[in-house]
Protein backbone atom coordinates (compact mmCIF):
# COMPACT_ATOMS: atom_id res chain seq x y z
CA UNK A 1 0.00 0.00 0.00
CA UNK A 2 1.16 3.39 -0.73
CA UNK A 3 0.30 5.41 2.01
CA UNK A 4 -1.98 3.25 4.62
CA UNK A 5 -4.89 5.29 5.61
CA UNK A 6 -4.16 3.61 9.04
CA UNK A 7 -3.23 5.01 12.16
CA UNK A 8 -4.34 8.32 10.76
CA UNK A 9 -7.56 9.75 12.43
CA UNK A 10 -9.62 11.58 9.45
CA UNK A 11 -11.15 14.44 11.69
CA UNK A 12 -8.14 15.59 13.30
CA UNK A 13 -6.88 18.54 11.40
CA UNK A 14 -3.22 19.27 11.67
CA UNK A 15 -1.60 22.43 12.93
CA UNK A 16 1.61 22.93 11.55
CA UNK A 17 0.51 26.18 9.70
CA UNK A 18 3.92 26.72 7.49
CA UNK A 19 3.94 22.86 6.18
CA UNK A 20 -0.06 22.56 5.86
CA UNK A 21 -0.02 26.10 3.34
CA UNK A 22 2.83 24.66 1.45
CA UNK A 23 1.37 21.39 1.36
CA UNK A 24 -1.71 23.87 -0.59
CA UNK A 25 0.58 25.34 -2.61
CA UNK A 26 1.80 22.19 -4.20
CA UNK A 27 -1.12 20.42 -4.40
CA UNK A 28 -2.59 23.93 -6.62
CA UNK A 29 0.42 23.40 -9.05
CA UNK A 30 1.23 21.70 -12.35
CA UNK A 31 -2.25 22.44 -13.83
CA UNK A 32 -4.26 24.59 -15.95
CA UNK A 33 -6.03 27.57 -14.92
CA UNK A 34 -8.68 25.86 -13.29
CA UNK A 35 -6.48 24.84 -10.89
CA UNK A 36 -5.91 28.06 -9.64
CA UNK A 37 -7.05 29.92 -6.58
CA UNK A 38 -8.78 33.05 -5.75
CA UNK A 39 -8.57 35.61 -3.32
CA UNK A 40 -10.92 33.18 -0.87
CA UNK A 41 -8.52 30.28 -1.82
CA UNK A 42 -11.41 28.11 -4.08
CA UNK A 43 -10.41 27.56 -7.42
CA UNK A 44 -13.43 28.24 -10.47
CA UNK A 45 -15.59 25.49 -8.95
CA UNK A 46 -15.52 26.46 -5.47
CA UNK A 47 -13.54 23.79 -4.35
CA UNK A 48 -10.36 24.44 -1.64
CA UNK A 49 -6.73 23.07 -1.95
CA UNK A 50 -7.35 22.51 1.73
CA UNK A 51 -9.66 20.16 3.47
CA UNK A 52 -13.09 21.95 4.16
CA UNK A 53 -15.77 21.53 6.45
CA UNK A 54 -18.11 22.26 3.92
CA UNK A 55 -21.17 19.71 3.49
CA UNK A 56 -19.85 18.02 0.84
CA UNK A 57 -21.84 15.99 -1.98
CA UNK A 58 -20.45 17.87 -4.86
CA UNK A 59 -17.99 15.25 -6.13
CA UNK A 60 -19.76 15.12 -9.58
CA UNK A 61 -17.97 18.30 -10.04
CA UNK A 62 -14.80 17.92 -8.17
CA UNK A 63 -13.19 17.40 -4.59
CA UNK A 64 -11.66 19.41 -2.00
CA UNK A 65 -9.07 16.95 -0.16
CA UNK A 66 -9.92 15.24 3.18
CA UNK A 67 -8.75 15.68 6.47
CA UNK A 68 -7.69 12.24 6.51
CA UNK A 69 -5.86 12.86 2.86
CA UNK A 70 -4.30 15.69 3.54
CA UNK A 71 -2.53 14.46 7.02
CA UNK A 72 -1.13 11.22 5.13
CA UNK A 73 0.01 13.52 2.52
CA UNK A 74 1.46 16.11 5.03
CA UNK A 75 3.28 12.96 7.44
CA UNK A 76 4.60 11.41 4.51
CA UNK A 77 6.11 14.75 2.53
CA UNK A 78 6.95 17.30 5.16
CA UNK A 79 10.31 16.80 5.13
CA UNK A 80 10.98 17.34 1.40
CA UNK A 81 7.86 19.82 0.88
CA UNK A 82 10.62 22.62 0.34
CA UNK A 83 12.19 20.37 -2.53
CA UNK A 84 11.29 20.41 -5.83
CA UNK A 85 10.64 16.80 -6.94
CA UNK A 86 13.05 15.83 -10.01
CA UNK A 87 12.60 13.72 -12.38
CA UNK A 88 13.54 10.04 -10.97
CA UNK A 89 12.14 10.45 -8.04
CA UNK A 90 8.41 11.49 -9.81
CA UNK A 91 9.40 8.67 -12.03
CA UNK A 92 9.42 6.30 -8.96
CA UNK A 93 6.30 7.82 -7.12
CA UNK A 94 4.06 7.54 -10.15
CA UNK A 95 5.26 3.57 -10.59
CA UNK A 96 4.41 3.30 -6.76
CA UNK A 97 0.84 4.88 -7.62
CA UNK A 98 0.27 3.11 -10.90
CA UNK A 99 1.42 -0.27 -8.11
CA UNK A 100 -1.39 0.53 -6.17
CA UNK A 101 -3.84 1.00 -8.76
CA UNK A 102 -3.21 -2.22 -10.57
CA UNK A 103 -4.21 -3.38 -6.86
CA UNK A 104 -7.47 -1.74 -7.01
CA UNK A 105 -8.75 -2.54 -9.87
CA UNK A 106 -6.92 -5.88 -10.54
CA UNK A 107 -5.58 -4.98 -14.16
CA UNK A 108 -3.25 -7.12 -15.79
CA UNK A 109 0.77 -7.06 -16.16
CA UNK A 110 0.33 -5.78 -19.49
CA UNK A 111 -2.08 -2.95 -18.84
CA UNK A 112 -0.63 0.41 -19.17
CA UNK A 113 -1.37 3.45 -17.24
CA UNK A 114 -0.75 6.87 -18.44
CA UNK A 115 -1.08 9.87 -15.94
CA UNK A 116 -2.75 13.60 -16.95
CA UNK A 117 -3.55 16.65 -15.57
CA UNK A 118 -7.38 16.07 -15.81
CA UNK A 119 -9.74 13.86 -17.61
CA UNK A 120 -10.13 16.29 -20.42
CA UNK A 121 -6.13 15.73 -20.84
CA UNK A 122 -6.70 11.95 -21.36
CA UNK A 123 -8.44 12.28 -24.57
CA UNK A 124 -5.21 12.43 -26.27
CA UNK A 125 -4.33 9.18 -24.76
CA UNK A 126 -7.00 7.24 -26.94
CA UNK A 127 -6.19 9.93 -29.68
CA UNK A 128 -2.59 8.64 -29.27
CA UNK A 129 -3.41 5.34 -29.10
CA UNK A 130 -5.54 4.97 -32.22
CA UNK A 131 -3.59 7.16 -34.63
CA UNK A 132 -2.12 4.62 -37.45
CA UNK A 133 -1.48 7.23 -40.31
CA UNK A 134 -4.86 7.80 -41.52
CA UNK A 135 -7.11 10.32 -40.34
CA UNK A 136 -9.11 9.98 -37.00
CA UNK A 137 -13.13 10.47 -36.59
CA UNK A 138 -14.20 11.39 -32.73
CA UNK A 139 -16.91 10.27 -31.96
CA UNK A 140 -18.32 11.90 -28.67
CA UNK A 141 -20.94 10.45 -26.96
CA UNK A 142 -22.96 13.19 -25.05
CA UNK A 143 -20.97 16.31 -25.31
CA UNK A 144 -22.73 17.91 -22.36
CA UNK A 145 -22.74 15.13 -20.19
CA UNK A 146 -18.99 14.95 -20.27
CA UNK A 147 -15.93 17.35 -19.46
CA UNK A 148 -16.51 20.90 -21.36
CA UNK A 149 -13.13 20.76 -22.70
CA UNK A 150 -13.58 17.39 -24.54
CA UNK A 151 -15.15 18.43 -27.81
CA UNK A 152 -12.00 20.34 -28.09
CA UNK A 153 -9.37 17.33 -26.81
CA UNK A 154 -10.88 14.36 -28.04
CA UNK A 155 -10.54 16.10 -32.05
CA UNK A 156 -6.75 16.55 -30.73
CA UNK A 157 -7.00 20.24 -30.11
CA UNK A 158 -5.72 22.25 -27.37
CA UNK A 159 -8.82 23.30 -25.15
CA UNK A 160 -6.90 26.67 -23.30
CA UNK A 161 -4.25 28.90 -24.02
CA UNK A 162 -2.04 27.05 -21.41
CA UNK A 163 -1.37 23.56 -20.59
CA UNK A 164 -0.75 21.41 -17.37
CA UNK A 165 2.89 22.01 -17.59
CA UNK A 166 3.04 25.82 -18.51
CA UNK A 167 3.17 25.55 -22.20
CA UNK A 168 1.84 28.63 -24.13
CA UNK A 169 -0.23 27.26 -26.87
CA UNK A 170 -3.47 28.30 -29.24
CA UNK A 171 -6.71 27.10 -27.70
CA UNK A 172 -8.04 25.11 -30.63
CA UNK A 173 -4.78 24.76 -32.52
CA UNK A 174 -4.07 20.88 -32.90
CA UNK A 175 -1.95 19.17 -30.58
CA UNK A 176 -0.01 17.58 -33.39
CA UNK A 177 0.15 17.15 -37.15
CA UNK A 178 -1.11 14.06 -36.63
CA UNK A 179 -4.29 15.34 -35.29
CA UNK A 180 -4.75 18.01 -37.88
CA UNK A 181 -7.66 16.26 -39.81
CA UNK A 182 -9.03 15.05 -37.10
CA UNK A 183 -13.29 15.49 -37.11
CA UNK A 184 -15.47 15.51 -34.50
CA UNK A 185 -18.73 13.65 -34.45
CA UNK A 186 -21.38 14.17 -31.77
CA UNK A 187 -24.22 11.58 -30.42
CA UNK A 188 -26.71 12.50 -28.06
CA UNK A 189 -27.49 10.22 -24.99
CA UNK A 190 -30.77 12.09 -24.42
CA UNK A 191 -34.10 12.90 -26.37
CA UNK A 192 -35.32 16.17 -26.87
CA UNK A 193 -37.59 15.32 -23.98
CA UNK A 194 -34.68 14.82 -21.71
CA UNK A 195 -34.93 10.70 -21.39
CA UNK A 196 -32.05 8.53 -22.02
CA UNK A 197 -32.21 7.37 -25.17
CA UNK A 198 -32.38 3.34 -25.67
CA UNK A 199 -28.82 1.73 -25.41
CA UNK A 200 -29.20 -0.47 -28.91
CA UNK A 201 -30.35 2.48 -30.85
CA UNK A 202 -27.41 4.53 -29.24
CA UNK A 203 -24.77 1.34 -30.23
CA UNK A 204 -26.92 1.36 -33.61
CA UNK A 205 -25.72 5.30 -34.44
CA UNK A 206 -22.16 5.12 -32.90
CA UNK A 207 -21.86 1.83 -35.66
CA UNK A 208 -22.44 3.74 -38.74
CA UNK A 209 -20.35 6.30 -37.52
CA UNK A 210 -17.47 3.30 -37.71
CA UNK A 211 -19.22 2.28 -40.96
CA UNK A 212 -18.87 5.57 -42.93
CA UNK A 213 -15.33 6.45 -41.16
CA UNK A 214 -13.87 3.24 -42.52
CA UNK A 215 -15.75 4.37 -46.00
CA UNK A 216 -13.64 7.46 -45.70
CA UNK A 217 -10.18 6.18 -45.37
CA UNK A 218 -10.58 7.46 -41.47
CA UNK A 219 -10.39 5.87 -38.49
CA UNK A 220 -12.96 6.05 -36.17
CA UNK A 221 -11.91 6.98 -32.00
CA UNK A 222 -15.70 6.00 -30.43
CA UNK A 223 -16.64 7.20 -27.00
CA UNK A 224 -19.19 5.36 -24.73
CA UNK A 225 -19.77 6.46 -21.22
CA UNK A 226 -19.77 4.57 -18.28
CA UNK A 227 -21.30 7.28 -15.37
CA UNK A 228 -21.69 10.44 -17.25
CA UNK A 229 -22.73 13.78 -15.34
CA UNK A 230 -26.16 12.81 -14.58
CA UNK A 231 -25.58 9.07 -13.86
CA UNK A 232 -25.61 7.55 -17.93
CA UNK A 233 -24.21 4.25 -18.71
CA UNK A 234 -24.97 4.59 -22.58
CA UNK A 235 -23.88 2.26 -24.39
CA UNK A 236 -24.97 -1.10 -22.17
CA UNK A 237 -21.65 -3.10 -21.94
CA UNK A 238 -23.72 -5.69 -23.90
CA UNK A 239 -24.19 -3.68 -26.40
CA UNK A 240 -20.20 -2.51 -26.17
CA UNK A 241 -19.59 -6.00 -27.17
CA UNK A 242 -21.87 -6.55 -29.66
CA UNK A 243 -20.37 -3.13 -31.33
CA UNK A 244 -16.90 -4.25 -31.28
CA UNK A 245 -17.54 -7.94 -32.35
CA UNK A 246 -19.18 -6.01 -35.22
CA UNK A 247 -16.16 -3.77 -35.71
CA UNK A 248 -13.23 -5.05 -34.72
CA UNK A 249 -10.11 -3.61 -35.00
CA UNK A 250 -11.47 -0.77 -37.60
CA UNK A 251 -11.84 1.24 -34.74
CA UNK A 252 -10.68 2.55 -30.88
CA UNK A 253 -13.10 2.68 -28.02
CA UNK A 254 -12.56 5.05 -24.99
CA UNK A 255 -14.84 4.62 -22.07
CA UNK A 256 -15.04 7.74 -20.56
CA UNK A 257 -15.59 6.83 -16.75
CA UNK A 258 -14.25 9.58 -15.14
CA UNK A 259 -16.40 9.94 -12.67
CA UNK A 260 -15.16 7.09 -11.41
CA UNK A 261 -18.24 5.35 -10.45
CA UNK A 262 -17.10 1.97 -11.48
CA UNK A 263 -16.79 -1.64 -10.62
CA UNK A 264 -12.99 -2.52 -11.00
CA UNK A 265 -14.49 -5.90 -12.35
CA UNK A 266 -16.23 -3.39 -15.15
CA UNK A 267 -13.20 -1.66 -15.55
CA UNK A 268 -11.54 -5.25 -16.49
CA UNK A 269 -14.36 -6.59 -18.33
CA UNK A 270 -13.42 -3.28 -20.84
CA UNK A 271 -10.38 -3.80 -20.79
CA UNK A 272 -10.98 -7.30 -22.40
CA UNK A 273 -12.89 -6.01 -24.71
CA UNK A 274 -9.65 -3.92 -25.99
CA UNK A 275 -11.34 -0.73 -24.71
CA UNK A 276 -8.88 2.25 -23.35
CA UNK A 277 -10.50 3.55 -20.04
CA UNK A 278 -9.96 6.90 -18.85
CA UNK A 279 -10.80 8.06 -14.85
CA UNK A 280 -9.73 10.91 -12.55
CA UNK A 281 -9.02 11.07 -8.97
CA UNK A 282 -10.91 14.26 -8.37
CA UNK A 283 -14.58 13.09 -8.17
CA UNK A 284 -16.27 9.87 -6.57
CA UNK A 285 -12.35 9.10 -5.54
CA UNK A 286 -12.40 12.37 -3.67
CA UNK A 287 -8.87 13.37 -4.06
CA UNK A 288 -8.06 17.33 -4.86
CA UNK A 289 -8.41 18.37 -8.29
CA UNK A 290 -7.17 17.85 -10.73
CA UNK A 291 -5.79 14.06 -11.61
CA UNK A 292 -6.56 11.36 -14.32
CA UNK A 293 -5.25 8.44 -15.15
CA UNK A 294 -5.90 6.25 -18.47
CA UNK A 295 -5.82 2.33 -18.49
CA UNK A 296 -4.62 0.54 -22.10
CA UNK A 297 -4.85 -2.53 -22.79
CA UNK A 298 -2.39 -5.11 -24.05
CA UNK A 299 -4.06 -5.49 -27.28
CA UNK A 300 -4.16 -1.79 -28.10
CA UNK A 301 -0.66 -1.62 -26.17
CA UNK A 302 0.87 -3.93 -28.47
CA UNK A 303 0.21 -1.86 -32.20
CA UNK A 304 0.70 2.04 -31.07
CA UNK A 305 3.05 4.19 -33.22
CA UNK A 306 5.48 6.44 -31.88
CA UNK A 307 4.25 9.14 -29.67
CA UNK A 308 3.18 12.32 -31.91
CA UNK A 309 5.66 14.94 -30.76
CA UNK A 310 3.27 17.22 -30.39
CA UNK A 311 2.53 16.36 -26.65
CA UNK A 312 5.75 18.01 -25.70
CA UNK A 313 3.42 20.66 -24.49
CA UNK A 314 1.35 18.38 -22.66
CA UNK A 315 2.91 15.88 -21.08
CA UNK A 316 6.28 14.83 -19.15
CA UNK A 317 7.93 11.62 -19.55
CA UNK A 318 7.60 9.11 -16.47
CA UNK A 319 3.59 9.81 -17.07
CA UNK A 320 3.98 7.90 -19.84
CA UNK A 321 5.06 4.01 -19.55
CA UNK A 322 9.26 3.62 -19.75
CA UNK A 323 8.58 1.38 -22.92
CA UNK A 324 5.60 3.21 -25.00
CA UNK A 325 7.53 4.04 -28.17
CA UNK A 326 8.34 7.10 -28.41
CA UNK A 327 7.77 8.43 -25.19
CA UNK A 328 11.60 9.38 -24.93
CA UNK A 329 10.36 12.67 -27.14
CA UNK A 330 9.10 13.97 -23.61
CA UNK A 331 11.31 16.18 -21.02
CA UNK A 332 12.25 14.51 -18.06
CA UNK A 333 11.27 16.51 -15.21
CA UNK A 334 8.65 15.95 -11.88
CA UNK A 335 5.35 17.54 -11.56
CA UNK A 336 5.02 17.69 -7.89
CA UNK A 337 1.43 18.59 -7.60
CA UNK A 338 0.29 16.23 -10.12
CA UNK A 339 2.13 13.53 -7.85
CA UNK A 340 0.78 14.17 -4.93
CA UNK A 341 -3.03 14.60 -6.33
CA UNK A 342 -2.34 11.10 -8.01
CA UNK A 343 -1.23 10.04 -3.95
CA UNK A 344 -4.20 11.65 -2.29
CA UNK A 345 -6.83 10.18 -4.91
CA UNK A 346 -5.06 6.60 -4.11
CA UNK A 347 -5.62 6.80 -0.15
CA UNK A 348 -9.16 7.48 -0.46
CA UNK A 349 -9.22 5.06 -3.17
CA UNK A 350 -7.53 2.05 -0.43
CA UNK A 351 -9.68 3.35 2.33
CA UNK A 352 -13.22 2.88 0.36
CA UNK A 353 -11.38 -0.52 -1.08
CA UNK A 354 -11.54 -1.43 2.88
CA UNK A 355 -14.89 -0.53 3.66
CA UNK A 356 -17.63 -4.07 3.97
CA UNK A 357 -19.51 -3.87 0.98
CA UNK A 358 -23.09 -4.45 2.94
CA UNK A 359 -22.14 -1.02 4.48
CA UNK A 360 -21.45 1.11 1.67
CA UNK A 361 -24.56 -0.68 -0.03
CA UNK A 362 -26.49 0.94 3.17
CA UNK A 363 -25.05 4.36 2.93
CA UNK A 364 -25.64 4.54 -1.19
CA UNK A 365 -29.41 3.46 -0.46
CA UNK A 366 -30.26 5.86 2.09
CA UNK A 367 -28.38 8.72 0.07
CA UNK A 368 -31.02 8.12 -2.57
CA UNK A 369 -33.82 8.00 -0.68
CA UNK A 370 -33.12 10.99 1.49
CA UNK A 371 -32.57 12.82 -1.88
CA UNK A 372 -36.16 11.70 -3.23
CA UNK A 373 -37.32 13.16 0.34
CA UNK A 374 -35.62 16.05 -0.11
CA UNK A 375 -36.89 17.11 -3.55
CA UNK A 376 -40.24 16.10 -3.10
CA UNK A 377 -40.31 18.83 0.15
CA UNK A 378 -38.52 21.03 -1.83
CA UNK A 379 -40.97 20.71 -4.94
CA UNK A 380 -38.32 19.74 -7.43
CA UNK A 381 -37.89 16.43 -9.38
CA UNK A 382 -35.39 13.90 -10.28
CA UNK A 383 -33.56 14.15 -14.03
CA UNK A 384 -34.96 10.48 -15.51
CA UNK A 385 -31.96 7.95 -15.46
CA UNK A 386 -31.66 4.80 -16.86
CA UNK A 387 -34.65 2.93 -16.10
CA UNK A 388 -33.84 -0.30 -14.41
CA UNK A 389 -29.95 0.07 -13.94
CA UNK A 390 -28.26 -0.32 -10.83
CA UNK A 391 -24.84 0.46 -10.43
CA UNK A 392 -22.40 2.82 -8.62
CA UNK A 393 -23.50 5.93 -10.62
CA UNK A 394 -27.13 5.49 -10.17
CA UNK A 395 -26.46 4.63 -6.23
CA UNK A 396 -24.21 7.41 -5.85
CA UNK A 397 -25.58 10.27 -7.92
CA UNK A 398 -28.77 12.37 -8.27
CA UNK A 399 -29.96 14.65 -10.82
CA UNK A 400 -32.72 17.40 -9.52
CA UNK A 401 -34.68 19.44 -11.98
CA UNK A 402 -35.22 22.75 -10.09
CA UNK A 403 -37.82 23.67 -13.58
CA UNK A 404 -39.96 21.53 -12.23
CA UNK A 405 -40.83 24.28 -9.29
CA UNK A 406 -39.20 27.01 -11.09
CA UNK A 407 -40.44 26.76 -14.65
CA UNK A 408 -38.33 30.06 -15.45
CA UNK A 409 -34.94 28.43 -14.19
CA UNK A 410 -32.75 27.52 -16.94
CA UNK A 411 -28.63 26.42 -16.96
CA UNK A 412 -27.77 29.71 -16.63
CA UNK A 413 -30.06 30.91 -13.48
CA UNK A 414 -28.90 27.43 -12.23
CA UNK A 415 -25.28 28.51 -12.30
CA UNK A 416 -26.17 31.89 -10.61
CA UNK A 417 -27.94 29.12 -7.97
CA UNK A 418 -25.17 26.99 -7.72
CA UNK A 419 -22.39 29.94 -7.23
CA UNK A 420 -24.85 31.07 -4.52
CA UNK A 421 -24.85 28.50 -2.45
CA UNK A 422 -21.01 28.24 -2.67
CA UNK A 423 -20.29 31.61 -1.68
CA UNK A 424 -23.73 32.49 0.79
CA UNK A 425 -24.74 29.57 2.30
CA UNK A 426 -22.30 29.85 5.59
CA UNK A 427 -23.53 33.35 6.45
CA UNK A 428 -27.76 31.98 5.18
CA UNK A 429 -28.07 29.41 6.72
CA UNK A 430 -24.81 29.04 8.75
CA UNK A 431 -22.67 25.89 6.61
CA UNK A 432 -21.34 26.14 3.97
CA UNK A 433 -22.50 23.91 0.46
CA UNK A 434 -20.73 22.51 -2.17
CA UNK A 435 -23.00 20.67 -5.15
CA UNK A 436 -22.34 19.34 -8.00
CA UNK A 437 -22.37 21.90 -10.69
CA UNK A 438 -25.78 22.26 -13.44
CA UNK A 439 -25.39 20.13 -16.84
CA UNK A 440 -27.55 20.01 -19.56
CA UNK A 441 -30.21 17.18 -20.24
CA UNK A 442 -32.83 18.55 -20.99
CA UNK A 443 -34.86 21.80 -22.34
CA UNK A 444 -37.56 24.03 -21.44
CA UNK A 445 -40.42 24.76 -23.70
CA UNK A 446 -38.76 27.32 -25.09
CA UNK A 447 -35.30 25.38 -26.31
CA UNK A 448 -33.33 26.76 -23.28
CA UNK A 449 -31.45 24.03 -21.52
CA UNK A 450 -33.23 23.72 -18.02
CA UNK A 451 -31.35 24.18 -14.56
CA UNK A 452 -30.11 21.26 -12.51
CA UNK A 453 -28.04 20.41 -9.79
CA UNK A 454 -26.33 17.27 -8.48
CA UNK A 455 -25.81 15.47 -5.52
CA UNK A 456 -23.59 12.95 -5.11
CA UNK A 457 -21.46 10.85 -2.71
CA UNK A 458 -17.85 10.05 -2.78
CA UNK A 459 -15.73 7.50 -1.39
CA UNK A 460 -14.26 9.38 1.72
CA UNK A 461 -18.00 10.97 2.64
CA UNK A 462 -19.35 6.99 2.04
CA UNK A 463 -16.20 6.25 4.35
CA UNK A 464 -17.21 8.49 6.73
CA UNK A 465 -20.70 7.56 6.68
CA UNK A 466 -19.85 3.90 6.80
CA UNK A 467 -18.74 4.72 10.59
CA UNK A 468 -22.19 5.64 12.03
CA UNK A 469 -25.36 3.40 13.11
CA UNK A 470 -28.13 3.19 11.20
CA UNK A 471 -29.78 5.44 12.81
CA UNK A 472 -27.19 7.79 13.18
CA UNK A 473 -26.79 7.86 9.22
CA UNK A 474 -30.59 8.24 8.74
CA UNK A 475 -30.23 11.61 11.29
CA UNK A 476 -27.38 12.91 9.60
CA UNK A 477 -28.65 12.18 6.23
CA UNK A 478 -31.82 13.96 7.06
CA UNK A 479 -30.16 16.58 8.88
CA UNK A 480 -27.83 17.00 5.68
CA UNK A 481 -30.22 17.16 3.32
CA UNK A 482 -32.72 19.95 5.23
CA UNK A 483 -29.71 22.29 5.15
CA UNK A 484 -29.38 21.56 1.34
CA UNK A 485 -32.87 22.12 0.70
CA UNK A 486 -33.40 25.46 2.71
CA UNK A 487 -30.18 26.39 0.56
CA UNK A 488 -31.59 26.08 -2.59
CA UNK A 489 -34.89 27.74 -1.67
CA UNK A 490 -32.69 30.75 -0.02
CA UNK A 491 -30.84 30.78 -3.25
CA UNK A 492 -34.06 30.60 -5.27
CA UNK A 493 -35.03 33.76 -3.62
CA UNK A 494 -31.80 35.71 -4.61
CA UNK A 495 -31.11 34.35 -7.87
CA UNK A 496 -34.59 33.26 -9.30
CA UNK A 497 -36.36 37.19 -10.20
CA UNK A 498 -36.31 37.32 -6.31
CA UNK A 499 -39.74 35.53 -6.18
CA UNK A 500 -40.32 33.54 -2.71
CA UNK A 501 -40.76 29.90 -3.09
CA UNK A 502 -43.21 27.74 -2.10
CA UNK A 503 -42.76 27.25 1.94
CA UNK A 504 -41.39 23.83 2.20
CA UNK A 505 -42.94 21.18 4.11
Amino acid sequence: MLLSPKGFDPRARHTDGRHAARLVEILVSGGDRRIRLDAAGRNQYHASAAPSDALAYGSSTISSISDHAFAALLRRWRPRLDRPVAADGYARGLDAVRTGLARYFGLDDGTAIVFAASGTDLEYVGLAAAHDGRPLTAVLLGRDEVGSGCIHSAAGRFFAEETAIGARVVAQAAVDPAFAGTELIDVAVRDDAGLPRASAAVADELSQHVERAAAAGRRAVVHVVHGSKSGLTLPALTDVERLIAAHGDAMTVVVDACQLRIAPAVVRRYLDLGCIVMLTGSKFAGGPPFSGFAFVPPKVRARVRPLPQGLRRIAYRAEWPADWPGAECLDARGNFGLLLRLEAALIEIERFAALPEERVAAVSARFCQHVIDMAERLGVTEVPGAGGVSCIATQTLRTIDLSARWPACDVDAARALHAHIAQHARRAIGREIRLGQPVKTHRLADGRSAGTLRLSLSMPLIADLAELSPAALDRRLGDDMALIGDAIATAAVATLDRRTPVPLA
